[in-house]
């Protein structure tokens, strides 16, 4: 039966490490020397169209790793267990630390906050995210090991 989730699960979690790889690659480099007018607005653009998607992409992927878990033995049993765990502290850890940050720089009034404090909003965001992607890419890694094994 894990035969059945692998597949949703490498599909799920590779559109989702994707996902974040993309950013981490191509966006933040950009946000980086923009300035922070400039910044909020297309921050705020990005998150308008990623927010529907990613969420989505790594519940589902957490649900077919833990379903692949569930149905595998032994070795890929654990491995798979390890990166559902890994996927949930990704989520969690999502929802606790990043999402309030990006509420922050994309409200409405942020303008208003000094300058200094908003570039802290962002270096943070930017040190999380790529925290997430790197965390998210090793565990898809090991989604994918546990599939073959």
């Amino acid at each position: 039966m894990s035969d059945w989730w692998a597949l949703p699960m490498m599909i799920s979690g590779g559109l989702f490490v994707g996902g974040g790889v993309s950013i981490a690659w191509e966006r933040v480099p950009v946000w980086r020397e923009t300035d922070l007018p400039q910044f909020r607005t297309v921050f705020a653009h990005t998150l308008r169209r990623v927010d529907r998607l990613q969420p989505a992409l790594l519940a589902a992927c957490l649900a077919s790793t833990i379903g692949f878990a569930a149905s595998a033995d032994g070795l890929a049993r654990t491995l798979a267990a390890s990166a559902a765990a890994g996927f949930f502290i990704v989520l969690v850890g999502s929802l606790a630390w990043l999402v309030p940050l990006q509420r922050q720089l994309a409200a409405p009034g942020t303008e208003q906050q000094p300058s200094a404090y908003v570039q802290g909003l962002r270096s943070q965001w930017f040190r999380g995210h790529l925290i997430r992607t790197v965390l998210a890419l090793a565990l898809f890694i090991l989604a994918g090991i546990a599939a073959v094994v």
